[in-house]
């Protein structure tokens, strides 16, 4: 059973994020509300796939030295203009981020953060949920699965999808959690994500 927060609903579980928070201001940077458009398509888009249950999953572009990410709590079904938030730094051995906006950044985003640093070439992230990505046993010679679950919002979780690139270059799905899809810019990371869950349509005979 989900939970609601205003017109928002939650997944069982959530808590909100898990690190320290620290806001620099109310305001993101100027040019972050002209990505509004560019994020809210990609959000339709994997809605259009049932891949956007309440409040789970991420979507994020590398910026200035930091990167844009929706914000903790965001329905990327129903994603609104005020949850693009700018996230300055990340410290992930203090589990502290910095941000700009008028919401908290995604419980994700110090994978995100991990990511982009160890992964130079990225310039998006995509992470969202799937039912048949949740089948072990669909996912056989379609797209690799971490051998472990890890709390949602961890550093370890995140550490894990670092791990994960050493067997999969562009997608591959956190057990029990969701894909995690890296490419040059959203729309081309999109076609990967759906790409994949059209194949796992498939195999399950729909």
């Amino acid at each position: 059973m989900n939970q609601v927060q205003g017109n928002k609903k939650l997944m069982d579980g959530y808590v909100g994020v898990k690190f320290r928070a620290i806001q620099c201001s109310e305001e993101v940077p100027p040019e972050t509300s002209g990505f509004y458009t560019l994020f809210k398509r990609i959000c339709d888009r994997l809605k259009v796939h049932d891949m956007t249950p309440a409040n789970a999953g991420n979507l994020s572009i590398r910026h200035r030295d930091g990167l844009i990410i929706t914000a903790s709590g965001s329905n990327l079904g129903n994603f609104e203009e005020n949850e693009l938030i700018f996230v300055k730094k990340c410290r992930v051995e203090d589990e502290l981020v910095l941000y700009h906006g008028p919401i908290k950044p995604s419980s994700e985003s110090i994978m995100h953060w991990l990511i982009y640093k160890k992964r130079p070439e990225t310039e998006a992230i995509i992470h969202t949920h799937d039912e048949f990505a949740t089948c072990s046993e669909l996912l056989v010679g379609e797209i690799e699965e971490s051998n472990r679950e890890e709390p949602y919002g961890s550093v370890e979780l995140a550490n894990m999808a670092i791990e994960m690139f050493s067997r999969a270059e562009k997608i591959f799905v956190l057990k029990n959690h969701g894909y995690i899809a890296v490419g040059p810019d959203l729309d081309s990371t999109s076609d990967l994500v759906v790409d994949t869950h059209l194949r796992l349509l498939k195999k399950r005979g729909y």
